[in-house]
């Protein structure tokens, strides 16, 4: 979970959000391999891990790996903080993993499934004390809670604060329960919320607080003494809190909480962290009985049949012809990567303190997983080669070609309006190949089967989902696991929206300012053209009309950027004075500007005059149909 340091970030949603680097099976034989022992594991961690913090600019991180049911090695690297400069301890010193406190959510559910109280495939709302609504008339059910496929639409409301406030965890869940947008089971489309939901149903049957139930039920028979997902942390815990950087900044940020516990609050060590890894690797019967661990790690549902798959909780991340199975997590500030191999009894750990310089930061987790794998489950990364001929190739490249949106987005609330803005698109190439970037760069991708693109020069791949002749899915071996790709729609397709809508932003602009200087000219000039009293009337009423729109949009701008940048006040408020702007100010606009490109139209204005009265209409008529597809005209109070 990305706990949205930007929404934009959270939208482009998002490298650091879901889980371990680009991952495929290798072709070939394996390369010679070092044995995973400490002293080798010891020696290239001292060498890969300071020189990336470094390189980075990152203060701090720790690494834990495991290996037939023992702690192999633990690790601190940097500062866990840079004022004070204190070392950071892998026995001590407590991490935020954001999205990898999911896993700990899911093993909760799993032992209550091992009970008979939970039952994955029952509707969710036998087990709730409010209800969440059908769609179609399909419920939720908890295994498709539990692979992201519950089709509930993004939420950021509440998701973050730094009030130091305690969340109460029933009280979010039914202040605002995010839209069903795709029909349960057949969508991947990462939720936090639902995550939370899993969470409080367990609450509920076990008639624990969330909190407690985890310290009694995983930490305490395991050992895990310095974790907690309690918020603020308890006293004795919170000297030995990392502080959190944004960027490469040198000045700590606060606690940050986590307002649905369940999905990201949880403060760990490497050596804690070292321990769960260790239970899940062995089946501790201090957690589960093998049979449900079993369950839980076998997959559950593949959305392409190519692609990464999703196990109960833990999402695949097969690399070199091994599958391991993982979920990354991060917060403003903080890092994370858990990934399982399940066969050779191995598990690693990383979290850093900081995205470091220009976010480069963030992506350590994803460079320690490959590096881990490619030296010591290496394999032979052959070029990929073209399984179809060129001419299909072409064919196919051009039919994936395109700007697409992410199934994991706001689509009912006003935070719609960034999908505009905010869009994935696939190049096809002269040769027959794609090039697509997601989080940086384009890089290239060949055909190996029908709809199969292999990345050149890396392990990942994109597989498309084809119906009656049209590209309508895909996804990445990245993302496979939390989102799909669908093709944007409207004109935010054909690419002309944004110049269309900020070109009508300048004419209401110039509208505006229109009015004033009109009225400095007949001052000054004693300028007084002949016009009709309808036409001095509409004209009076356009420039009031424009100046309420131009306030109007000025507000939403405001709204946009305190909740991308999680600015603190109330934004509750502000979101209600933005509403109330909309419904005045795009309406009225749009109803002036029609009502004096009528009077204008009417009367002997010459023809300068009646094109710029019929501009400015279709001006305001192009903001107000905005308004009304992104949802800025509403008084719902979600978003």
């Amino acid at each position: 979970m990305r706990l949205i340091p930007r929404l934009a970030a959270a939208l482009a949603l998002t490298s650091a959000l879901f889980g371990g680097a680009p991952a495929m099976a290798a072709d070939g034989p394996a390369a010679q391999a070092p044995s995973l022992t400490p002293e080798d594991a010891g020696a290239w961690l001292d060498g890969f891990m300071p020189s990336l913090l470094h390189s980075t600019r990152t203060p701090g991180a720790i690494v834990s790996i495991v290996k037939d049911g023992k702690l192999l090695l633990s690790r601190g690297y940097g500062v866990a903080d840079v004022e004070k400069r204190t070392p950071v301890d892998p026995q001590r010193t407590l991490f935020r993993p954001g999205s990898t406190s999911k896993l700990f959510t899911w093993t909760a559910v799993m032992q209550q499934v091992e009970l008979g109280k939970l039952d994955l495939d029952a509707d969710v709302n036998g087990y709730l004390d409010f209800r969440i609504p059908d769609f179609d008339g399909k419920p939720v059910t908890l295994r498709q809670v539990m692979t992201h496929r519950a089709g509930f639409e993004e939420t950021i409301l509440d998701l973050l604060s730094f009030d130091g406030g305690s969340p109460v965890l029933g009280d979010v869940l039914k202040r605002h329960i995010p839209a069903r947008v795709y029909a349960p089971g057949t969508t991947a489309a990462y939720s936090n919320y639902a995550t939370a939901l899993a969470g409080y149903i367990v609450q509920r049957v076990s008639g624990e607080m969330f909190e407690a139930y985890v310290e009694k039920h995983i930490f305490q028979p395991l050992g895990m003494a310095h974790s907690s997902f309690r918020q603020p942390l308890p006293p004795a815990l919170l000297p030995d809190l990392a502080t959190g950087y944004h960027d490469q900044d040198k000045v700590g940020k606060g606690f940050e909480i986590v307002s649905m516990p369940p999905a990201g609050s949880l403060s760990s060590t490497a050596d804690d962290m070292a321990r769960f890894m260790i239970a899940h690797l062995g089946q501790s019967p201090a957690l589960m009985k093998p049979e449900t661990f079993k369950l839980m790690h076998a997959r559950s549902v593949r959305g392409f049949p190519d692609l990464n798959g999703n196990a109960l909780g833990f999402y695949e991340q097969d690399i070199n012809g091994q599958r391991a199975i993982a979920h990354g997590g991060d917060t403003n500030y903080f890092h994370s990567d858990l990934s399982l191999f399940l066969d050779q009894g191995v598990g690693i750990f990383v979290s850093v303190n900081g995205a470091g310089k220009d976010g480069l930061g963030a992506r350590i987790r994803d460079q320690f997983f490959v590096a881990f794998a490619d030296r010591y489950y290496p394999g032979t990364q052959a070029e990929p080669k073209l399984g179809v001929d060129a001419a299909t190739a072409q064919q196919h490249a051009a039919l994936i070609a395109g700007p697409y949106v992410s199934t994991r987005r706001m689509q009912s609330t006003f935070l719609s309006l960034l999908a505009m803005a905010i869009h994935y698109d696939i190049t096809a190439n002269a040769d027959g190949s794609i090039s697509f970037g997601l989080f940086g760069p384009k890089e290239r991708y060949v055909e190996v089967k029908p709809f199969l693109w292999q990345q050149v020069g890396g392990h990942d791949r994109i597989e498309a989902r084809v119906e009656d002749g049209r590209v309508v899915r895909w996804s990445t071996d990245i993302v496979a696991f939390a989102f799909e790709f669908e093709p944007r729609t409207g004109l935010a397709a054909t690419g002309v929206e944004t110049p269309l809508l900020a070109g009508a932003v300048i004419v209401v602009l110039l509208a505006a300012l229109a009015w004033p200087l009109q009225a400095l000219l007949r001052r000054v000039y004693a300028y007084r053209p002949e016009e009709s009293a309808a036409l001095r009337s509409s004209r009076r009423w356009l420039g009031i009309a424009a100046w309420g729109l131009v306030i109007t949009l000025a507000l939403w701008t405001k709204m946009f950027t305190s909740v991308m940048g999680l600015e603190d006040g109330n934004i509750s408020s502000l979101l209600k004075l933005c509403q109330l702007a909309g419904w005045v100010g795009f309406i009225g606009a749009a109803a002036v500007a029609l009502w004096h490109s009528a009077v204008v139209w009417r009367g002997p204005a010459g023809k300068a005059a009646k094109a710029w009265g019929a501009i400015v209409a279709l001006a305001c008529l192009l903001l107000l149909a905005a308004a009304v597809r992104y949802h800025l005209l509403s008084f719902a109070s979600g978003y």
